[in-house]
């Protein structure tokens, strides 16, 4: 159970930091946006902390995210199966039109398929 949760901390740190250097932001400046000190943001984002949902809620304006944005991992999949199965789901999902759309795009980025 402790490594899951070890796991879920780490996922969410790495999110974390993914938006924080997406955004242009060092520890220091989201520690000072979020009124927080940068050694506890680091902390976070290397898995170490558990931060409470008011801390989370001040990162998440820091970083001007929706606070559900914190928690969007659907990037660290990298199974095979699991992939073909999001995207399976996805094209089942969406219009013949959007479907069309979809292919010429997958079709222009690996023509030689």
């Amino acid at each position: 159970m402790e490594n899951k949760q070890n796991n879920k901390k780490a996922l969410l740190g790495r999110r974390i930091r993914e938006i924080r250097t997406a955004k242009g932001l060092t520890q220091e400046k989201l520690g000072s946006k979020a009124d927080v000190s940068y050694k506890f943001v680091g902390e976070i984002e290397r898995g170490l902390q558990n931060p409470s949902f008011d801390t989370l809620e001040k990162i998440a304006g820091a970083l001007d995210v929706e606070s559900f944005e914190l928690f969007r991992f659907e990037h660290e999949s990298t199974n095979r199966k699991d992939i073909e199965a999001r995207m399976a789901k996805i094209v089942k999902g969406i219009s013949e039109d959007d479907l069309r759309q979809l292919f010429f795009v997958l079709r222009g980025l690996y023509p030689h398929i």
